[in-house]
């Protein structure tokens, strides 16, 4: 019987850099109300200045800073009304020395004006106003490229989208974007025991979990799903479903079959269907250790645990970094958050550890708390937050220290 030859996630992270490094995912052109989500191939670069104009931060009157100097509520300084900048139209306005025009939010600032008045600061006489307090230069004025200036990198390429981008690429005109297509994702769930979810169980079976954690965690990843199997412990049935979803796919994930066992046939099917096969059995993590990586064909195949939170993990920690990292190009740090650890624990493990946590806000801070069960449970999967990560350097975690926390969101 093959044991593991366990290695590191970092080693197993190089190992998979190294031999996807020229795996390309195609891209497309796609409407930016479609991109959330999505990965940007190259930067996006500004056409123009935001604003073009310069333009009011407040509702008020652009003046000449000059003429309000040293003015107060007893002593305001008078300048007479000249005219009104108008939403959406020029001003050709030229203001002299003690003279104001009127200007809303967002609106044009006349060119020799270099301070905007707030109009709670004035009081209106007919053509004429009070200032009861100094302007200085360009307060409450954004000039010509203040917020975007021509040719700045306004979302650097290989960036996932969020909502917040969608508002900037609309500001500089841009309808459509050039993102790389979602990888293409097989998920293969295997044993004897496993039958489909709305299945009244019989003894000795388990609801199939997995194809259904895998495929929401890959989706929110930014994948297609394209193609999805249950199979029995069968050898044949195995390899042959294996062998359809790599024509179909860019990664395939294989959940159950491998630990090392009797009926763990998941490392000599991959090896069987095409070289260089199986690249590591075994990773130095915890839950997650059997897990397997593999290529075939230039395509990624991974065996993950067949227990529920260990395959979650081994998703989170391997998978989903290949993803994201090397087939995507993205660095996926948005989903954590710093939390106060609400326990002390130590470990010996010789592996990188995970825990599943609960946060709970107490004072403004958060504070994480483990959630405690084997693998297997699926009270650690409905229970939980996130998760920390306890370096395999580290002996444990001290009650009350800083923990970054990876959600699940």
């Amino acid at each position: 019987m093959e044991m593991f030859n366990v290695k590191k996630r970092i080693e197993v992270l190089d190992i998979l850099k190294n031999e996807f490094e020229n795996f390309e995912i195609k891209s497309e052109i796609i409407d930016i109300l479609d991109s959330i989500g999505r990965v940007i191939v190259n930067d996006i670069v500004s056409k123009e200045n935001v604003p073009e104009f310069r333009r009011s931060t407040v509702d008020g009157y652009a003046v000449k800073s000059k003429n309000t100097v040293g003015c107060s509520e007893s002593l305001p300084a008078f300048l007479s009304i000249v005219g009104e900048s108008k939403m959406g139209e020029g001003i050709d306005i030229v203001l002299e020395d003690f003279q104001a025009v009127y200007v809303p939010t967002g609106g044009i600032v006349p060119d020799n004006a270099d301070a905007m008045v707030m109009i709670e600061y004035t009081e209106k006489f007919d053509d004429e106003i009070a200032i009861n307090k100094p302007a200085a230069v360009l307060e409450n004025i954004v000039g010509i490229g203040d917020d975007v200036k021509i040719n700045e990198i306004i979302i650097e390429r290989h960036t996932k989208l969020k909502t917040q981008h969608i508002g900037a690429l609309a500001a500089l005109g841009i309808n459509k974007i050039q993102v790389y297509q979602k990888p293409k994702i097989g998920i293969i769930s295997t044993g004897d025991e496993i039958v489909p979810i709305e299945t009244d169980l019989k003894i000795g079976q388990i609801r199939d979990i997995n194809t259904f954690s895998l495929a929401a965690m890959l989706n929110e990843t930014g994948c297609e799903i394209v193609y999805k199997d249950r199979i029995k412990d069968d050898f044949k049935l195995i390899k042959k479903s294996l062998e359809k979803a790599i024509d179909l796919c860019d990664v395939v994930l294989i959940s159950g079959g491998s630990s090392v066992g009797n009926h763990d046939m998941t490392p000599e099917i991959i090896n069987k269907i095409g070289d260089p096969g199986v690249l590591v059995h075994g990773i130095a993590i915890k839950p997650g250790k059997p897990t397997i990586v593999g290529k075939v064909e230039n395509k990624a195949v991974f065996g993950l645990p067949g227990h529920p939170a260990s395959c979650i993990i081994s998703y989170k920690v391997i998978v989903e970094e290949f993803i994201n990292n090397i087939l995507l190009k993205h660095n996926n740090k948005d989903k954590q958050i710093v939390a106060k650890s609400g326990f002390q624990v130590h470990v010996s493990s010789g592996r990188d550890v995970f825990y599943m946590v609960k946060l709970n806000e107490i004072d403004g801070e958060y504070i994480a708390q483990p959630i405690h069960g084997k693998s297997g449970m699926i009270s650690l999967l409905s229970k939980a937050d996130g998760y920390i990560e306890i370096p395999m350097e580290k002996e444990g975690i001290e009650k009350d220290a800083l923990l970054k926390v990876n959600l699940f969101r």
